[in-house]
This record gives structure tokens, C-alpha cells and sequence, in this order.
């Protein structure tokens, strides 16, 4: 499945809609479920898989990341701290309007 995805220095966790699960094969009912805050509000219900990611480029990994319901307005994925910034280094170049992706 190819989505867009918005790398957010503000998120704890990488994040997407619950909506995307079947699409995947992912029975969110089976997997660990937390109450996380953010996307506006402070009560969201959050189910968390590993899965691989593809951002193109060769730029693959496996992150733990959550699904919510939450996110399903916006219809993107997050990439945070927790699954992402972790294993690798961004560099952003905003006069340029571009940004680099390197491994830690």
C-alpha cells in the first residue's frame, strides 16, 4: 500500500490511520491497544504492530507503529521519534524546500 507520509519531529511514535490496517492484512482487535494523546485529543485508542517501510530510494526498516482512528481525517501517516528519527538522521533545508535521509 503506498501513502503519504509527513516526518514529524513532534511525534513521539510513528502513527497512522486505523483505517489502512485492512489494507494491510492487520486485524487491529488482535493487536495491543494504548491510549495515546496528540492528534487532538488526549484519549485516542492506538494499536501497535511492527511493520516494514518503504520510503523508496532504498530507505527500508521494520517500526513498531501505531493505528488509530484518530488519524483517519488526515488520511496520512506520521513518522516520530520512536520507529524513525531513532535510526535515522534528517536534515532539513528549508530555503532550498528539501530535506536529506541518512542512517544513524
Amino acid at each position: 500500500m503506498r501513502c503519504i507520509v509527513c516526518l514529524d519531529t513532534g511525534a513521539d511514535h510513528c502513527v497512522f490511520p486505523a483505517s489502512f490496517a485492512p489494507f494491510l492484512g492487520i486485524d487491529l482487535l488482535q493487536l495491543k491497544k494504548n491510549m495515546t494523546g496528540g492528534v487532538g485529543s488526549s484519549a485516542n485508542p492506538t494499536y501497535y504492530t511492527e511493520i516494514e517501510v518503504s520510503l523508496g530510494s532504498g530507505i527500508q526498516f521494520k517500526s513498531l507503529v501505531g493505528f488509530t482512528p484518530a488519524m483517519d481525517a488526515q488520511g496520512i501517516g506520521l513518522l516520530g521519534q520512536s520507529g524513525f528519527f531513532d535510526y535515522y538522521t534528517v536534515s532539513f533545508y528549508q530555503q532550498q524546500n528539501k530535506f536529506t535521509i541518512a542512517t544513524t
